[in-house]
């Protein structure tokens, strides 16, 4: 309701809380070494030093139009504070939000899994080229479907697989 009611006041409680996660990823990245330094599930989320992450999941909650105003600079802020930008982690239905992801280049790469994975079409093809997905495979997205996809560019495919996926040599 504030952010219709109130806009300014919203603004400025969230730029506010911004500053404070900006400081500590900051600290985080003075006291720690950067081969140590791994944000949120390292083992499927691994991206190379100099790079950040940011949970998305609630973004789902939001329309375009509130996350592009009110959210969108301060997740862009937040992971400007990387030196190569980083990876925003999305879970549910957050493709509204694709527009607004491609303006921005501190968005580097996006962690799709369950809900969201089913959307890995919409993400390859309406994201930048420079925007790397990785993908868990899933019922509604089997590794097959995301290599048809993705053709293997721009994916990086997060399972444990038997074997690795049929590379069609012709492309």
């Amino acid at each position: 309701m504030a952010m219709m009611t109130d806009p300014d006041a919203v603004a400025h409680d969230l730029a506010v809380i911004n500053d404070v996660l900006k400081t500590m990823h900051r600290w985080y990245q003075a006291n720690l070494s950067r081969a140590q330094l791994q944000q949120v599930v390292p083992g499927a989320r691994t991206q190379p030093p100099g790079f950040g992450q940011l949970c998305g999941c609630t973004t789902q909650l939001l329309s375009r139009e509130v996350y592009r105003d009110f959210i969108a600079p301060l997740d862009n802020a937040l992971l400007s504070a990387y030196p190569h930008g980083g990876m925003i982690h999305l879970c549910g239905g957050h493709t509204q939000h694709i527009p607004t992801w491609r303006e921005y280049p501190s968005f580097r790469a996006f962690q799709l899994n369950d809900r969201a994975a089913g959307d890995l079409a919409l993400y390859y093809h309406g994201l930048r080229d420079d925007q790397v997905l990785y993908v868990n495979p899933c019922p509604e997205m089997p590794v097959e479907q995301i290599m048809a996809i993705t053709g293997g560019r721009r994916v990086v495919i997060v399972d444990d697989l038997p074997e690795p996926p049929k590379k069609d040599h012709r492309q």
